[in-house]
């Protein structure tokens, strides 16, 4: 999780039952029908909404969040992964090719609030640009279902 307090901490004892033996990431997410956003600038979950819209519909992985840094993994599942991206991309970089390797992911519902503590790191422009072009490479790795025709 990040360091700003955007989520509660406590939200992790939700999240850690999740992780079963098949399952190889939890993620929580505030877009979840049953989950919650308060105080967040309205421009902010306008980029994060659509980012996930397009990494849902690229990735053909039935998610609401991609983009958030509240989550469990199982250390053998990301042991594996080559990494290209850090810091804010490396997270959805991390849930993408889990996702495509065929790794089972599952969401939580979870509250998003405003920042409690410090400031943005993200470089709003920058990170956009770059979870675009993080989309393009993976939806060029991405490999067809076995019903989809090449």
């Amino acid at each position: 999780m990040d360091c700003d307090c955007t989520y509660d901490p406590h939200q992790l004892a939700e999240l850690l039952p999740l992780l079963t033996d098949d399952v190889d990431l939890v993620t929580a997410s505030p877009y979840h029908p049953d989950g919650h956003v308060k105080n967040v600038p309205g421009w902010r979950l306008f980029l994060s909404k659509g980012l996930s819209a397009i990494y849902r519909r690229l990735l053909d992985v039935d998610l609401h969040t991609y983009t958030n840094c509240l989550r469990v993994y199982r250390k053998s599942a990301i042991e594996k992964l080559t990494l290209e991206e850090n810091g804010f991309l490396g997270v959805a970089e991390l849930l993408a090719k889990l996702s495509l390797s065929g790794s089972r992911v599952v969401e939580q519902p979870a509250t998003l609030e405003v920042r409690i503590f410090g400031e943005s790191k993200m470089k709003t422009y920058r990170t956009t640009l770059g979870h675009l072009g993080l989309l393009a490479r993976m939806f060029g790795n991405r490999q067809p279902k076995p019903s989809q025709k090449v």
